[in-house]
């Protein structure tokens, strides 16, 4: 028996989906659906109380769960790298420096992040 031709898929090609803007993540997670500004302050805020009280598996655990879903909120930017340094996490304290100043070199938030945690 003979295998049938393949079939035919023009019709992708026509019909593209549009692709949604690549937004730079200078996160050290992959990002997903932006949580409302309140809750990620609560759960900021957790972290470092956690932290604070050298509860480091609490506070990793925390960061872990609200770090996908920071989006682009530069003002974090100095409390998490903070949060990441505080675990042990200081390569990705560098990297989150890195490319949050490349992505956002105006940005005061940035800069300040840097200058507070790389003096």
């Amino acid at each position: 028996m003979p295998i049938p031709p393949p079939p035919n898929l023009t019709f992708l090609r026509e019909n593209k989906i549009p692709e949604e803007p690549e937004i730079e993540n200078i996160w050290p997670w992959a990002q997903q659906e932006m949580w409302p500004g309140r809750k990620v302050a609560q759960m900021v805020k957790s972290a470092m109380e956690a932290a604070r009280s050298k509860n480091i598996a609490q506070a990793t655990v925390i960061l872990d769960e609200v770090g996908p879903h920071l989006g682009d909120r530069t003002k974090l930017v100095y409390p998490i790298g903070a949060l990441l340094q505080r675990i042990g996490r200081v390569q990705a304290v560098d990297r989150l420096l890195d490319v949050a100043s490349e992505t956002y070199p105006e940005d005061s938030n940035v800069s300040n992040a840097r200058s507070k945690l790389r003096p």
